[in-house]
């Protein structure tokens, strides 16, 4: 056997081995699943509603430092939906 197959094979975890880590596994995938989704959901919905009502401060000249924050947090918002829609829907 060549040393490139002989690096490509796995060990062969015992029965109990693999039951574990099987179960350690999936008890980390279920514990973070949905935290991050619903993180990024929550964050882009809030930047998006904070954005709109600084909207209500800008003076008509647009010379304020509302003219320049409340546009940022919306498009910070709604850019953060892309994110949230990949995690979600992964795989």
């Amino acid at each position: 056997m060549s040393k490139k197959t002989a690096k490509k094979r796995r060990e062969i975890l015992p029965e109990e081995a693999r039951k574990n880590h099987a179960a350690s596994v999936s008890a980390l995938n279920r514990e973070g699943e949905g935290v991050k989704p619903l993180a990024l959901w929550v964050l882009s919905a809030i930047l998006i509603v904070s954005g709109y009502a600084l909207l209500h401060k800008v003076d008509p000249g647009g010379q304020n430092a509302w003219a320049i924050l409340s546009p940022a947090l919306l498009l910070c918002g709604y850019l953060l939906i892309i994110p949230a829609i990949v995690y979600t829907y992964r795989s």
